[in-house]
């Protein structure tokens, strides 16, 4: 936290089992991490800054 602004650092783990597109998934294990920023006025989120690491999902998920 600072001033009027916080960063949660984020890490998402789980299994494919879906579709994305026309890739089906096997099972195969997904890691990936995400950055927010967030802007906060009067106790509410008024802007949101996110990032996330694309290109490690996509080589999980079989897209590269």
């Amino acid at each position: 936290i600072a001033g009027d602004r916080v960063v949660a650092h984020l890490h998402f783990r789980g299994h494919f089992t879906g579709t994305f597109g026309k890739i089906n998934g096997s099972g195969q294990t997904v890691d990936f991490i995400a950055t927010d920023i967030y802007q906060i006025e009067n106790g509410k989120i008024t802007a949101n800054w996110h990032i996330e690491d694309n290109l490690a999902l996509m080589k999980q998920l079989g897209a590269l």
